[in-house]
């Protein structure tokens, strides 16, 4: 559950990105964003897979 955790934290704030107004009205404003949330999720993955989580 631990390495889902900041997945869903992303997801949430970017739900509420949207949901309050605060994405950009222009197409690449939005594309900029995504790419953003996108990309921080890829590095987030990168770093669980090179440095694992201790298993206790």
């Amino acid at each position: 559950m631990l390495y889902w955790l900041p997945r869903v934290c992303v997801l949430l704030l970017a739900g509420v990105m949207i949901g309050f107004g605060l994405v950009p009205y222009t197409a690449a404003g939005v594309a900029h964003t995504l790419l953003v949330i996108i990309l921080g999720l890829g590095l987030l993955s990168l770093t669980l897979h090179v440095f694992p989580p201790e298993h206790h």
